[in-house]
């Protein structure tokens, strides 16, 4: 499954303390999460920081452990976290016109 993940970090975080936290996460193996391939990590430069992840995953599940590893790693880094299951836009078209 496809899913999208929106997030905006607490703009009370110094960037450089964000870039060690996801630099430690990942040496450690924790980020991405054990099944969890990730397609796409995009990130704004407006303040607050925004992106989206285009990750791939076999359950819904997978990406709630994703996503936990930050939180439990730093309680509010993430002012705003919306994740959803998606399709791509070919798709999404595909699956319309079959109506």
């Amino acid at each position: 499954m496809l899913f999208v993940v929106y997030w905006e970090l607490n703009e009370n975080l110094n960037p450089k303390d964000v870039a060690k936290l996801g630099t430690e996460l990942a040496e450690k193996g924790l980020f991405p999460s054990k099944g969890i391939k990730q397609l796409g990590w995009y990130s704004t430069a407006s303040v607050p920081y925004w992106g989206v992840t285009i990750e791939e995953a076999d359950n819904a599940e997978a990406i709630f452990k994703d996503i936990a590893v930050w939180t439990n790693a730093k309680p509010g880094f993430f002012k705003v976290l919306k994740a959803a299951p998606a399709l791509t836009a070919q798709d999404a078209i595909c699956v319309l016109m079959e109506m």
